[in-house]
Protein backbone atom coordinates (compact mmCIF):
# COMPACT_ATOMS: atom_id res chain seq x y z
CA UNK A 1 0.00 0.00 0.00
CA UNK A 2 1.46 3.41 -0.87
CA UNK A 3 1.75 6.20 1.66
CA UNK A 4 1.29 9.93 1.17
CA UNK A 5 4.28 11.97 2.39
CA UNK A 6 4.43 15.73 2.84
CA UNK A 7 6.25 18.34 4.89
CA UNK A 8 4.54 19.47 8.05
CA UNK A 9 3.03 22.90 7.47
CA UNK A 10 1.77 24.01 10.87
CA UNK A 11 2.83 27.29 12.47
CA UNK A 12 5.46 25.42 14.53
CA UNK A 13 7.18 24.07 11.39
CA UNK A 14 9.73 25.86 9.20
CA UNK A 15 8.41 27.33 5.96
CA UNK A 16 10.87 28.27 3.22
CA UNK A 17 9.78 30.62 0.41
CA UNK A 18 11.35 30.25 -3.04
CA UNK A 19 13.09 33.40 -4.31
CA UNK A 20 12.24 33.57 -7.99
CA UNK A 21 15.25 34.54 -10.13
CA UNK A 22 14.88 37.47 -12.51
CA UNK A 23 13.61 36.73 -15.99
CA UNK A 24 11.83 33.43 -15.35
CA UNK A 25 8.37 34.17 -14.00
CA UNK A 26 6.25 31.23 -12.93
CA UNK A 27 8.32 28.80 -15.03
CA UNK A 28 11.01 28.96 -12.31
CA UNK A 29 8.69 27.25 -9.83
CA UNK A 30 8.10 24.34 -12.21
CA UNK A 31 11.81 24.02 -13.00
CA UNK A 32 12.65 23.74 -9.30
CA UNK A 33 9.80 21.33 -8.52
CA UNK A 34 10.98 19.11 -11.41
CA UNK A 35 14.63 19.37 -10.34
CA UNK A 36 15.53 20.94 -13.70
CA UNK A 37 17.57 23.65 -11.97
CA UNK A 38 20.43 23.86 -14.48
CA UNK A 39 18.21 26.10 -16.60
CA UNK A 40 18.01 28.62 -13.75
CA UNK A 41 21.73 29.35 -14.01
CA UNK A 42 22.33 28.89 -10.29
CA UNK A 43 21.31 27.12 -7.11
CA UNK A 44 17.66 27.72 -6.16
CA UNK A 45 17.41 29.94 -3.09
CA UNK A 46 14.76 29.67 -0.40
CA UNK A 47 14.29 32.09 2.48
CA UNK A 48 12.87 31.20 5.89
CA UNK A 49 9.44 32.76 6.22
CA UNK A 50 8.70 31.86 9.85
CA UNK A 51 10.48 30.73 12.99
CA UNK A 52 9.31 27.10 12.99
CA UNK A 53 11.39 24.00 13.62
CA UNK A 54 13.12 22.11 10.83
CA UNK A 55 11.78 18.68 9.86
CA UNK A 56 13.10 16.04 7.49
CA UNK A 57 10.96 17.61 4.74
CA UNK A 58 10.59 21.41 4.64
CA UNK A 59 7.39 23.14 3.57
CA UNK A 60 8.03 25.45 0.62
CA UNK A 61 4.55 26.89 0.01
CA UNK A 62 4.65 25.26 -3.43
CA UNK A 63 5.41 22.01 -5.25
CA UNK A 64 9.16 22.11 -4.60
CA UNK A 65 10.38 19.75 -1.92
CA UNK A 66 13.40 20.13 0.39
CA UNK A 67 14.76 17.05 2.18
CA UNK A 68 17.17 16.48 5.04
CA UNK A 69 20.40 14.54 4.59
CA UNK A 70 18.88 11.83 6.84
CA UNK A 71 15.89 11.46 4.50
CA UNK A 72 18.06 11.20 1.39
CA UNK A 73 20.53 8.83 3.09
CA UNK A 74 17.68 6.38 3.74
CA UNK A 75 16.51 6.59 0.11
CA UNK A 76 20.04 5.95 -1.11
CA UNK A 77 20.67 3.11 1.35
CA UNK A 78 17.73 1.08 0.00
CA UNK A 79 18.26 2.02 -3.65
CA UNK A 80 14.92 3.81 -3.85
CA UNK A 81 13.70 4.81 -7.32
CA UNK A 82 11.64 7.65 -8.77
CA UNK A 83 13.45 10.75 -7.55
CA UNK A 84 16.48 12.96 -8.00
CA UNK A 85 18.13 15.47 -5.72
CA UNK A 86 19.68 18.84 -6.47
CA UNK A 87 21.43 21.57 -4.47
CA UNK A 88 19.36 24.25 -2.75
CA UNK A 89 20.32 27.23 -0.63
CA UNK A 90 18.06 27.83 2.38
CA UNK A 91 18.75 31.08 4.17
CA UNK A 92 17.45 32.95 7.16
CA UNK A 93 15.94 36.39 6.81
CA UNK A 94 19.38 37.95 7.45
CA UNK A 95 21.04 35.88 4.74
CA UNK A 96 22.66 33.22 6.93
CA UNK A 97 22.55 29.57 5.86
CA UNK A 98 20.12 27.90 8.24
CA UNK A 99 19.94 24.26 7.18
CA UNK A 100 23.18 23.17 5.55
CA UNK A 101 23.17 19.81 3.81
CA UNK A 102 19.49 19.88 2.85
CA UNK A 103 18.75 19.29 -0.84
CA UNK A 104 15.94 19.70 -3.29
CA UNK A 105 13.96 16.51 -3.89
CA UNK A 106 12.17 16.06 -7.22
CA UNK A 107 9.75 13.19 -7.72
CA UNK A 108 10.11 12.17 -11.36
CA UNK A 109 6.72 10.87 -12.50
CA UNK A 110 3.67 8.79 -11.58
CA UNK A 111 5.14 5.38 -12.53
CA UNK A 112 3.58 2.93 -10.06
CA UNK A 113 6.64 0.67 -10.26
CA UNK A 114 8.85 3.33 -8.63
CA UNK A 115 9.31 3.87 -4.90
CA UNK A 116 8.46 7.57 -5.08
CA UNK A 117 5.82 8.89 -7.43
CA UNK A 118 3.35 11.73 -7.97
CA UNK A 119 0.30 11.71 -5.73
CA UNK A 120 -1.93 13.70 -8.11
CA UNK A 121 -0.53 12.90 -11.56
CA UNK A 122 1.71 16.01 -11.48
CA UNK A 123 4.27 17.67 -9.20
CA UNK A 124 2.59 18.56 -5.92
CA UNK A 125 3.70 19.29 -2.36
CA UNK A 126 2.79 15.74 -1.35
CA UNK A 127 3.96 12.55 -3.02
CA UNK A 128 3.51 8.80 -2.75
CA UNK A 129 6.08 6.44 -1.27
CA UNK A 130 6.22 2.64 -1.29
CA UNK A 131 5.97 0.47 1.82
CA UNK A 132 9.69 -0.25 1.72
CA UNK A 133 10.57 3.46 1.72
CA UNK A 134 8.25 4.21 4.63
CA UNK A 135 9.46 1.15 6.55
CA UNK A 136 13.09 2.21 6.06
CA UNK A 137 12.40 5.82 7.06
CA UNK A 138 10.61 4.69 10.22
CA UNK A 139 13.34 2.16 11.08
CA UNK A 140 15.92 4.97 10.84
CA UNK A 141 13.68 7.28 12.94
CA UNK A 142 13.45 9.73 10.04
CA UNK A 143 9.93 10.99 10.70
CA UNK A 144 10.09 14.79 10.61
CA UNK A 145 7.24 14.95 8.09
CA UNK A 146 3.63 13.77 7.71
CA UNK A 147 2.93 10.15 6.67
CA UNK A 148 -0.62 9.02 5.80
CA UNK A 149 -1.94 5.87 4.14
CA UNK A 150 -2.88 6.79 0.56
Amino acid sequence: MPYLLEARSGPDNLWARFEEPDGFGLEAYDLVADGDVERLGGVPRFVRSNSGRVGDLVWTTGSAKIASPRFVDVLESIGATGYRTFPVDVRGRRGDVIIPGFVGLAVLDDDQDKDLRFSNGVQFWSFLASDRVVDALRAADVTGFRIKPA
